[in-house]
Order: C-alpha cells, then structure tokens, then sequence
C-alpha cells in the first residue's frame, strides 16, 4: 500500500422507507428523533474543529422530508447544522429498485439534491445506495447529467455481489462515466483501507445500520484514536462522500478499470409480489408525462398556466416512493417471535396462527398497504390535472405527445354508444364504434385536433376476421394469422404474413403455468446465492418452517374457445379452468382467461391473460405465461430504463442472469425477422428457463422461450408472502422484418404504452388544432415538455432510441429567442451551438443519450 496521506471520513445510515417499522413511522423517526440524535452529537463535536466534528449525510428525499416540518425550532436547528456543513445529502433520493424504474421518473428524483443546492448553496456530486447489489447500466448516464462524479454502492452482507473491481469507471451506454466504489458484502467501508489499496486517499465510509441513526460523540473520537495509533502522519477529515470525491478526482488516476456492462438486480424478482400495483405503475409514468405535455402546452399557447407543477411533482415523487428498495416490514421480526422461529406455509396453519399472533398480521400487512398507497396517491394527484378543458363542453381534443406523427392510431373515446367524430379545422368525419374506439389518420408531433362528437344509432358492419376452420378458431388481418386448437385451447400458430415466418412453436405459445416450490429448491437456491451465511440471511432469503413439499406445476384444462366480431376487429377468447387443488391448497386462480384480437389493419395483435380469483397462500409461488418460439437462431435485446440490452454480452458476470426486467419491450430477431413482445403491466421476464429461485453467475439459454413472471412470492422478507385476487395482464406482439432499429420496436411500443391523449370537455375556446412541433423527428422520445424550474422557459427533454449517434434537427411552430443546453435538473450548460435564434435548430445525441434543451420563445410583438 502507498502512503496514506489523508483518510476522509463518513457518516450515514442506511435508509429503509420500511422494513425495522411501518413507513410512515419510519419517516417520523427521521423527521424528530432522528433529527434531534443528529443535532446534539453534531452540536457535542463542534468545538473538535472544522475536520472532526461530526458531518451526517442522508439521501436528498430524506432530508427534503426531514426540511418539511411544523416544528419551528427543530427547522432552525437542522438548518443551522447544513449551513455549518455537519448535515449534508447526497445526489439520489433513496435507494431504489433502478432497473424498475421509468426514465423520466427517475430524473425528476434527482431533483430533490437540485432543490436543496438552490435553497443552501451546496452542490453534491456523490451519490450512495446501499442493500440492492445491481442496478442497470443506464445510472451512469443519468448521474452523470445531473453532476454526480461519484457513486458509492453498498451490497447487502450476504447477497451474491457482482463480480467488478472493487473501485471503478462504470460506463453508461452514452459514453459517460462515473467513479464508481463497490463494497462487497458491505454497507460502507472500513476505517482503514485494504493493503491492497494502491491510492493515498481513503474513503471510511461508516453505516450504521437499518435506520439506526448517528453514531455518538464518544464513539467518533474513538475512532479518530483509532486511526491515530495506526497512521500517526496521516490527515483526517470527518467529511462527506463529496469530500473525498473531489481530492480522489483532481488525482486524475489512469490506473482505473472501466466497466461497460449492466450490474443487473438479482433481487428484482421482489416486484412480482405487486402484480396490480406495478401495472397501474407502468401506465401510470407514460400518463404523468402526456398530461404534463399538454398542460404545458397550453400555457405555451397563453391559455393560462394550467401547468400545476406541485400536482405533477406530487404524482412522480410517489411513483418513484414505489420504487423506493423496501417495499414492506421485516418478516422475520413480524411472523417468527414466538413460533420457534418457524413460520405458518398452509392455509389452516395460517389461520390458526393469525389468531394466536393478529397484532403481527395486521402490523405485517399494513406495511403492504402503504405500499400500495404510494400508487394511489399518484393516481389522485393525476387526477387533480386537467389541462384545456371546460365543464359541459361537448367538444373532445386528442393529443400527441410523441415526436413523431401518429398514423391511423386507435383512440378510446370516454362515449357510450356509436358515433362520428366531426374535425372541428378539416370537418373531416370518423366513425366511432359502439365501444367508443375510433381510428384518426394523422395527428402530428406535439399536436392536437379537436373533434365534435355525434351520436348515432347506425348498425355496426361488424367483419370476419374470426372465424372457425378445421377445427381451429381462426384470427386474421392483412399482417398477422392466428390459429388456436379448439381442442385444447393452445395457440398452434402465429403467422407473420408479410414476412412469412410462423412463431409458434410446440402448442406452448401463450401457455399459462403455476407452479409450487419445494423446500429443496428454496434451500438450493439460499446456498447458490449466499456471499455468506448468517441467521437472518436464511430467514431473509429462505422461507423458516417451509414444509418439505416437491414442486408442484399445474397447467390448465380447455373449458371452451370462443369468437367474436366487430367493427374494425376480431377476436378469440379462450376459458381455461384449474386443478381445484392448485387453488384449495395453494394458490393458483380459480380460472385463466386468455383473449386475443387484431385489428383491421394493424401490424400487432394484442393479447390479454386473466388470472381470475387468485387464492391467497404463504407457500412459494408463482405463475408464468411463456412464448414458445420457432426461432432456429435467436437473438435478443430488451429496452431496460431508456437502454437497450443484450441480455447474453451486456450483463456482467454475478449480476442477474435469470431473471430481467423489462421497460417496454423484449424482441427475438432470428435471422431476417424479428418478434417484439411488448408487456404492458408485467415487466419481468426470463429466457429459457423460468428465473424464480434460480440464480448462476452466468447463462446461456437452450431453448428460445420467453416466460413472463405474472406474479412470484419468492422474497422471505420485506415483500409480500402472499397475494390473492383477480390479476389481469396485457401483451402486444408485434413481427416485423430485420433487427429491432429496421423494426421501428422502439417507436411501436411507445405507441403501446402511450396512446394518444384523448379529453372530453375540451376548453372550446382554444383552437381547433395546435401544435409545437413542425415535423416529425424519427429515433427520438420526448421524455418531457415542462415549465422551466426557475426561467421564464420551457424545458424540452429528448432522448436517442437508438445505439447510435445522431443529429436532430427540431422545427418549431413557435419562434425561438434562445435555447440552452442543460443537464437534468435544469443547470445551464451551454448555448445551442450555431443557434441564434429563430424557429430550427439542431443538436448532436449521444446513443441512448439525453439532452434537455431549455426553450426561450421570442415576445409576441
């Protein structure tokens, strides 16, 4: 080891929103307790000297809630402790399941550290999580673009780490790079480096535990002793992660690894035990934007600022909460005192167990419950958001949000019955079926039409495009045939008309399965995965007093296949039972619905699975619907956070393997054709084998099978134990020729989870149609259109689809005083290069990259 010339010291906790109490009382400890522990034994080493008095540092969200108090005097006091730099945050709100998280979703978190420099001055540019030991590929990026130099990730004691080097330059998929220090079986680090440790400066980062506060006065000199007797000519600094961020980079050391690889989440398989929750998420997220869009572009037009910034912060911050890492109380602190530290698995046990202990099931449950609240307290506050409308109008708006014109897209009208609508511009007319959906031709990018709407008693000329023939229920448009066996209900084919390839493969495409875990499994899997043993780890990852059962598969049993018809539509609905005893004794649904239908015209059919009265039970679960696939070379990527992955190169070796996690989109090119499978409401997904209780450090799939996980209970902590109910999933299969740029995947499945934005009520003084954007712009999302933070501007977010540079040029309606290049949270960069003005520009995008353009629109005159 090189002389160590300075170790910097940090002090933290690690941040649970749950898990050693409900979450609301956990947020009460930081905000009083917690908060007076901080102050006294900051205020008790004050006179040690700007160097070793005691400096806390908490996530940005944290300290943004601990901020928002009634309590005058104890504001004072935390304030004072900021403005003398012993109470600091770091750049990211909280730890989070990232890979789960939305694009746009996950930038708005790290405007809280944004939001806290502009009120007291200091700029951070670290960033800590701490427990989840992977997070994608995608964060680098998004750190870097907000200012954070330097990541520290913290893996839980026991959990398979990924296999990097200790200390990093982790690359994100645009190029940029962040200093990234990755503790192995650690929250932080020691007090003393490794003798390994090559560099002069060393980082302790000190954690106390699960939310366990400060550390005391005692303890802190203590520790400075204890450096001083092992490195007596060495500097100390109490300080915070930026600290030694800032002297470890202006080193500027060229002996750092890079890595360009995703460090997926190997404890991802936690938001299967959410079904609805995450589904109502993932519509959520594309909702906020859209709304946010159109409000602002009414205030863009003068139409008053309906843009209600606090409503739009208000519904992100609590679909970020969602995504926040804990999602519910410690079990084994809840469900084992008192059991001989065995838990009750079957239905009676259950009962019987509940009635000896309820204040543990209630307090255990409840935790569940404000989970699940995150999502409805964004729902409401989506709900508050109205943009251009005016009560009893009868006039109905559509909007496009994308960059791009939306051709012959499909719109659900909030109508009862058929109609017309009539274009208020073109007095162009379409029909609107009885179930209020209409095909509009052509809406432009970040443009609205206004329509007046008829109703009409016409009879709908429903076609054929379901039918009967041979003994298969038969579906099919110009582009896509489909074949279900009335026998036995399995989809036999899946035809790509256009390119002439047949997907389906073996009866087992679209296939239903539950299946029961057996102690062996549960044990194999703790033992695979352990990075050490400990008696929490076992209670934590395995399932205490789990019965010694086999594993158990249930497939389901035809009870009939069904057809019908529409205007514009076919479809085929097929009824499946269940053995009872998957439901009696475990936990499968009572009945599996699948539906089917594909739509004049359209390149995609649309599948529904209905897993209808779910029985709740503790045994470990879980149900898949899988896509077999005739593909003899298959290849794959999926879109993960705004990135694309290649789930058999772009992992890193440790990470997950198994088990991935989908934004939008998984595609299978084989050969000249590909197959893009889009799940609207379940992320998870494996290729091969089924992820659940399985876990290597690295895979090669046999077979080309894609399994989505609909539901799992694998976690033994934190999650849920059990679930019951109706769930109900969506899927768009779209086939198209080449890879998945040549197959526009991108741009099809943000049609698919952002459709057009239609509102009943339109404001009828606005005009009949308006739009921001001239032209379309291929290969690029708007992430966001808001009001600037602090300019009299709007903030104009993009982001590449694609993995290649590319130059954008955007044509606005309105006049353009002058545009600014900013990062995230809103920071000027630099001017626009070679824009001086006017109504085009143009700007270089990195692959996959962001750029937020900050828009000043010239003076009316």
């Amino acid at each position: 080891m090189k002389q160590l010339e300075k170790i910097y010291i940090v002090f933290k906790t690690h941040v649970d929103l749950g898990f050693t109490d409900l979450a609301s009382h956990v947020v009460t400890q930081y905000k009083e307790q917690m908060m007076d522990e901080v102050a006294s034994v900051c205020e008790e080493t004050k006179a040690d000297g700007p160097d070793h008095h005691y400096v806390w540092t908490l996530p940005a969200w944290m300290l943004s809630v601990c901020l928002d108090t009634k309590d005058a005097k104890r504001k004072a006091r935390i304030e004072a402790l900021i403005r003398n730099g012993q109470l600091r945050w770091h750049g990211l709100p909280f730890t989070t399941h990232t890979e789960f998280c939305g694009t746009e979703e996950y930038i708005r978190g790290l405007y809280y550290s944004e939001n806290l420099r502009q009120q007291y001055g200091h700029t951070a540019i670290s960033a800590k999580m701490t427990d989840v030991p992977g997070h994608t590929w995608m964060l680098p990026t998004l750190l870097k673009q907000a200012g954070i130099e330097f990541l520290h990730l913290g893996v839980n004691a026991c959990s398979a780490p990924v296999d990097v080097p200790r200390l990093f330059q982790w690359e994100g998929p645009d190029g940029s790079r962040v200093l990234t220090y990755y503790s192995k079986g650690a929250y932080g680090t020691d007090l003393t480096p490794p003798d390994d440790w090559p560099y002069p400066i060393w980082l302790a980062l000190l954690q106390t535990s699960d939310n366990d506060g400060p550390h005391d006065g005692h303890a802190v000199r203590g520790l400075l002793a204890e450096i001083a007797k092992k490195y007596p000519d060495t500097v100390v600094k109490i300080g915070t992660m930026d600290d030694f961020a800032q002297d470890f980079i202006r080193r500027d050391f060229q002996d750092i690894p890079v890595v360009r690889k995703d460090l997926a989440d190997t404890w991802i398989h936690g938001i299967g035990t959410y079904p609805e929750e995450v589904a109502r998420v993932r519509r959520l997220r594309p909702a906020i934007a859209k709304l946010e869009s159109l409000s602002t572009l009414a205030a863009v037009q003068g139409l008053g600022d309906k843009c209600d910034a606090a409503v739009i912060a208000d519904a992100y911050e609590h679909t970020l909460l969602f995504g926040e890492h804990t999602w519910g109380i410690d079990i084994k602190s809840n469900l084992l005192p008192g059991r001989n530290s065995m838990r009750a698995f079957g239905k009676e046990a259950m009962a019987k167990d509940r009635e000896r202990f309820p204040d543990s099931y209630a307090k255990t449950e409840a935790s569940w419950l404000e989970q699940k609240a995150y999502v409805d307290r964004a729902e409401e506050a989506l709900s508050r958001l109205r943009p251009l409308t005016a009560e009893g109008s009868a006039i109905v708006g559509v909007y496009n949000p994308s960059a791009w014109e939306r051709r012959t897209a499909k719109v659900s009208l909030d109508v009862y019955g058929s109609g017309t609508l009539i274009d208020r511009e073109t007095q162009e007319t379409y029909r609107v079926n009885r179930d209020g959906e209409v095909c509009l031709d052509r809406i432009g990018p970040m443009r609205y039409r206004t329509f007046v709407f008829e109703a009409n008693s016409e009879a709908e000329k429903a076609g054929e495009m379901a039918g009967i023939a041979s003994g298969h229920a038969v579906l099919e448009n110009q582009t896509i045939r489909i074949e279900v066996s009335q026998a036995t209900g399995a989809i036999v084919s899946f035809y790509d008309k256009r390119n002439q390839k047949e997907w389906a493969a073996g009866g087992s495409f679209g296939r239903y399965e539950y299946e029961v875990y057996g102690k062996v499994e549960i044990l194999d899997f703790v033992k695979a995965y352990s990075y050490d043993l400990t008696d929490w780890y076992v209670n934590d990852f395995g399932k205490p007093g789990y019965p010694r059962i086999d594993h158990q598969s249930y497939a389901v049993q035809l009870k009939k296949v069904s057809i019908s018809n529409g205007e514009g539509w076919g479809a085929i609905e097929i009824h499946f039972t269940t053995p009872e005893e998957s439901w009696e004794r475990f936990g499968n649904g009572e009945e599996v619905r699948l539906s089917i239908r594909l739509d004049e015209g359209q390149p995609f059919a649309d599948l529904g699975v209905h897993v209808l009265r779910k029985a709740s039970t503790a045994y470990a679960e879980s149900g898949h619907f899988t896509f077999a696939l005739n593909a003899a070379h298959p290849s794959y990527r999926f879109q993960k956070l705004g990135s694309v992955v290649n789930p058999l190169a772009d992992i890193e070796k440790g990470a997950n393997t198994r088990l991935h996690c989908a934004s939008h989109w998984v595609d299978v090119q084989d050969g000249p054709v590909g197959l893009a499978i889009m799940p609207m409401d379940t992320p998870l997904f494996s290729i091969g084998e089924k992820g659940i209780y399985q876990y290597s450090k690295t895979y090669t799939p046999q077979q080309p099978d894609l399994h989505f996980n609909l539901f799992n209970n694998q976690w033994g902590t934190n999650f849920p134990q059990w679930l019951g109910g109706s769930f109900h999933y969506a899927f768009r299969l779209a086939p198209h020729a080449g890879d998945w740029k040549q197959g526009r995947v991108q741009q099809a499945a943000l049609e698919a989870f952002t459709p057009l934005q239609a509102t009943a009520a339109w404001d009828p003084d606005s005009p009949s149609s308006y739009s921001f954007l001239k032209e379309s712009v291929e290969g690029v999302q708007i992430l966001a259109f808001k009001k600037a933070e602090r300019d009299d501007a709007y903030v104009l977010r993009l982001q590449n689809l694609h993995d290649v540079r590319s130059t954008v040029t955007l044509s606005f309606t309105k006049t353009i005083a002058s545009a600014v290049v900013c990062d995230l949270v809103e920071r000027d960069v630099q001017a626009v290069a070679g824009f001086s003005g006017g109504d085009t520009l143009t700007v270089a995008m990195q692959p996959f990259g962001i750029v937020t353009l900050k828009l000043f629109l010239a003076a009316l005159p």
